[in-house]
C-alpha cells in the first residue's frame, strides 16, 4: 500500500489553515475582551501604558487559545472530508484510515508542547515583563493614583500610609523623584489607623534595587490627630520609612515558571506568605523573650526598667509588675518615666502603664511602646495631663533579634507540647501556611500538565467526530469541540479547587485526569470501533 502522502499534505494544509484563522479570531476576543488582562488593575494604567501591555499580552493569548482552535480546525476539517465521501473513497482504496490522523496527531502534539512552555514559561515571563514595563514608567503611574480619592497605599502588614494628593509632579532632571502637594494622608499600624490627618508637601523616591520597588520620602509640616495619644498635633516634618509597592500583577503561585514551583515545591519555607508566617512566630519569640527579660530585670534592679536604642534612653519605674495572661506582657502600676533623647527630657507620673511591642514590615522594624494611662506629663518646665501617652516605638535590643534569626525553619514550625498563647497559634498558622503552599504547588503542576496532554486527546477526538458526525458545517465542528473541551475544562477546575484544600487534595489530583482518561477512552473506542467501520 502506497502511503498517502499528497492526502496528508491536504489535511495538514486545510487544517492549518482553519486553525489559524479560528485562533486569530480566538486571540482577539481574549485579548480585547479582558481575559489576560484581568491578570492587572486596568485602573491603575494609562491609555499609552495600555497600548504597550497589549504587545506584550496578544502573543501570550494566542498560544492559549491555539489549543481550542485546533479542536475546532480538526472537527471542521475532517468533518468536511467525511460530508465529502473521501474517507469512503479511501477505504475503497485500501488506504487505512488511521493512518488518515497523522496530521491531526503531529498538530496536536506541538500544540500540547507549546501549550505546556506557554503556561510553564511565557505567561510567568509576561507577568514580570509587566511589572517591569509599569514600573520603568512608575513616576507617572504612581502620579494617577495619588490623584484619586483612593490614594496610594505604602507599606504592609507593619507600619504604612495611605496618601492622596491634590497635585503630584515629577522631577524632568530625575523621573524617579516625585513631589505632591495638598496631601491627604491616613497612617496605619496593623490594622488600626494611629493617625490622620494633612501635610503641605511629601517628597517621595522611588528605589529599584534588589528587583523590587520601593518608596520612602519626607512630609513637611503636618496636621494630624493622634488616636493613640487622642489629642491633635503638628511636626514641621515627618520621614516615609522605606515601603515595598505592591506589583500591578500580584506573586501569585499561578504565576511562577515550572523551575519556581519545583523550588518551592522542595523549599515552602521560601515563599513569601509562608515567609511572612515565619516572621510572625519570630516576632512571637522575641515578644516572649523581651516580656521575660523585662520582668527579670524589674525585680533584680529594684522594680526598675531601660529600654533603650540608639536615640531614646526610657527609664520605667513602679510600685507594682504584673504578666497579662494571654500574651504574656507585663502591665506596670503606680510609675514614673524619665524619657531621654539628643534633644529633650520628658518626665511622667501616671496611675496604669502597658509595655507592649509594635509590628513592622520586617523583624528588625519592630519596637517596644510604652502606654501610660491618666498621666501628668512634664516637659521644659511645662506640665500637661492626659488620659493616654505613649512612649516610644524603642528599637528591640539587638541579642533579642540576633537569637531568634538564628532558628531554622523546622524549629520555628516545630510545635511544643502544652502551648495555647499567641505564640502556639502563630506557629500553627505557619504549618497550615507551609501544608498549603505545598497543595497549591502540587496542583498548579497537575493543571498545567493535564492542560497539555488534553490537547492530545481533544484534537484526536474532534477529529474522530467530525468524520463520525460529518461535521462539514462551522456549527457542527463548533458543537463537536465544545463538549469535550468543556467536560475537560471542568474536572481540571474543579479538581483543582479540591486539591488545594487538605482533605479532598489526593481526590483532586485525581479529579483533574478524570476527564482527560475519559476523552482518552472515548477516542479508543471511536478509533477501534465507529471510524473503522
Amino acid at each position: 500500500m502506497t502511503f498517502p502522502w499528497t492526502l496528508q499534505r491536504y489535511i495538514f494544509r486545510e487544517m492549518g489553515k482553519t486553525s489559524l484563522l479560528a485562533a486569530a479570531g480566538l486571540t482577539v476576543s481574549l485579548s480585547l475582551g479582558g481575559g489576560v488582562l484581568n491578570m492587572i488593575k486596568l485602573g491603575e494604567v494609562t491609555p499609552g501604558q495600555l497600548m504597550g501591555l497589549m504587545t506584550l499580552i496578544i502573543p501570550v493569548a494566542a498560544a492559549l487559545t491555539l489549543p481550542v482552535a485546533l479542536l475546532f480546525g480538526a472537527a471542521a476539517t475532517y468533518g468536511r472530508l467525511s460530508a465529502d465521501n473521501e474517507f469512503v473513497a479511501c477505504r475503497s482504496s485500501g488506504i487505512n484510515l488511521h493512518v488518515l490522523f497523522l496530521p491531526a496527531l503531529v498538530l496536536s502534539v506541538l500544540a500540547g508542547a507549546l501549550t505546556f512552555a506557554c503556561i510553564n514559561f511565557l505567561i510567568p515571563r509576561l507577568v514580570q515583563n509587566l511589572n517591569d514595563f509599569l514600573q520603568a514608567d512608575v513616576g507617572k503611574l504612581i502620579q494617577q493614583q495619588l490623584t484619586r480619592p483612593k490614594g496610594i497605599a505604602l507599606g504592609s502588614g507593619g507600619r504604612g500610609y495611605r496618601i492622596s494628593a491634590d497635585s503630584a509632579s515629577i522631577d524632568p532632571d530625575d523621573p524617579d523623584h516625585i513631589l505632591l502637594d495638598g496631601i491627604a494622608f491616613v497612617e496605619i499600624e496593623g490594622r488600626d489607623w494611629v493617625r490622620y490627618g494633612t501635610a503641605r508637601q511629601v517628597s517621595l523616591r522611588f528605589d529599584r534595587t534588589g528587583g523590587r520597588l520601593r518608596v520612602s520620602g519626607r512630609m513637611t509640616d503636618l496636621s494630624f490627630y493622634d488616636r493613640q495619644a487622642q489629642r491633635f498635633g503638628e511636626l514641621a516634618e515627618q520621614i516615609v520609612p522605606p515601603n515595598e509597592l505592591p506589583a500591578l500583577v500580584p506573586l501569585k503561585i499561578k504565576f511562577l515558571n515550572l523551575s519556581q514551583l519545583l523550588y518551592y515545591w522542595i523549599r515552602p519555607h521560601e515563599w513569601h506568605e509562608v515567609r511572612d508566617a515565619l516572621q510572625r512566630v519570630q516576632m512571637q519569640w522575641a515578644r516572649r523573650i523581651l516580656y521575660d527579660q523585662l520582668s527579670d530585670e524589674w525585680v533584680e534592679n529594684d522594680k526598675s526598667i531601660v529600654l533603650s536604642d540608639e536615640t531614646t534612653t526610657c527609664t520605667v519605674r513602679s510600685t507594682e509588675a504584673y504578666r497579662i495572661p494571654r500574651d504574656g506582657g507585663i502591665e506596670l502600676a503606680h510609675v514614673t518615666i524619665e524619657e531621654r533623647t539628643a534633644s529633650r527630657l520628658r518626665t511622667c507620673t501616671a496611675d496604669r502603664a502597658v509595655i507592649e511591642t509594635t509590628p513592622g514590615n520586617r523583624l528588625e522594624d519592630a519596637g517596644v511602646r510604652l502606654t501610660v494611662y491618666d498621666a501628668r506629663i512634664t516637659l521644659r518646665g511645662r506640665t500637661v495631663t492626659r488620659a493616654k501617652e505613649t512612649f516610644g516605638p524603642i528599637a528591640l535590643p539587638q541579642p533579642i533579634l540576633d537569637r531568634v534569626t538564628q532558628w531554622t525553619p523546622d524549629e520555628l514550625f516545630e510545635p511544643v507540647a502544652g502551648e495555647t498563647d499567641p505564640l502556639a497559634e502563630e506557629r500553627a498558622e505557619a504549618r497550615n501556611e507551609r501544608a498549603q503552599t505545598v497543595r497549591r504547588v502540587v496542583a498548579a503542576i497537575h493543571e498545567r500538565s493535564a492542560f497539555s496532554v488534553s490537547v492530545l486527546t481533544l484534537v484526536i477526538l474532534g477529529a474522530a467526530l467530525g468524520i463520525v458526525f460529518r461535521g462539514s458545517q462551522a456549527v457542527v465542528a463548533f458543537g463537536i469541540s465544545f463538549i469535550p473541551s468543556l467536560l475537560v475544562m471542568v474536572t481540571i477546575v474543579t479538581g483543582k479547587q479540591l486539591a488545594h484544600n487538605a482533605p479532598t487534595h489526593g481526590i483532586g489530583l485525581l479529579v483533574m485526569w478524570t476527564g482527560i482518561a475519559i476523552v482518552a477512552a472515548v477516542d479508543g473506542w471511536l478509533l477501534t470501533r465507529v471510524v473503522r467501520r
